[in-house]
């Protein structure tokens, strides 16, 4: 079932002070709005610097984002938005449209090496768990080069031929402490994130970033992100 959402800051359309989420551990309780539709940015994109987002002319973040941070909930006006991101220098770098809906969560992630940086937009169906003891989490692959790649959980295979920027369904896992593995398709663990606690009745996603082989001067290396969307 849809989840229910507890009390928010005060709305101050159309882009609002944050309410919401952020990386990993830290949270906020937050309700879906049927006036306005709530959104996340993230910064993804190696070696990009200050980055600041905009839906339409409207600021959404006064203070620069930088890789591989996450922001949000922020409230949005409903219908066809146009989201962009600048440099610290005010030159677009990116745009992206998105018709936003009532009562609707969505992300919006800089993505792609800095020279062909993209925005990518993902709606975000934050359900609860089916009982009180159980977690969800999606995952997203945002490494320029990795293959496709496959996560498991301790021995179990919670997903396959994940594609750079596709993103899994919010998968329901048992609650508590687990460690995670991500491969290339031929099963070589590329990176593990050991001893990952997962709170119960909460919503994760967690993304790849990084390279598989580092260009010369970065040490970047492949790894993960968590985000924590809910409770």
């Amino acid at each position: 079932m849809k989840a229910k959402f507890l009390k928010s800051l005060l709305l101050l359309l159309p882009v609002l002070a944050f309410i919401s989420c952020n990386t990993d551990d830290n949270y906020y309780y937050y309700y879906p709005d049927p006036n306005v539709s709530l959104g996340m940015i993230a910064n993804a994109s190696p070696d990009s610097g200050d980055l600041f987002f905009y839906a339409d002319a409207n600021s959404i973040n006064s203070t620069a984002l930088n890789y591989p941070n996450a922001a949000g909930y922020y409230n949005f006006y409903l219908g066809d938005r146009t989201f962009s991101i600048q440099d610290a220098s005010g030159n677009e770098l990116a745009t992206v449209d998105k018709t936003l809906e009532a009562g609707t969560f969505f992300s919006v992630f800089a993505v792609n090496t800095f020279a062909n940086i993209e925005l990518v937009v993902y709606d975000d169906v934050l359900e609860y768990p089916s009982t009180a003891d159980k977690s969800m989490v999606r995952f997203i692959n945002l490494s320029p080069d990795a293959p496709a790649i496959g996560v498991n959980l301790q021995d179990n295979e919670l997903a396959s031929g994940i594609e750079f920027k596709q993103a899994t369904d919010f998968i329901e896992i048992d609650s508590g402490t687990h460690t995670l593995t991500f491969t290339n398709p031929s099963g070589e663990v590329l990176y593990t994130y050991a001893d990952v606690n997962f709170t119960p009745k909460s919503i994760y996603t967690i993304y790849t970033k990084g390279y598989v082989t580092p260009p010369d001067g970065s040490n970047d290396s492949f790894s993960t992100r968590r985000i924590r969307n809910w409770n």
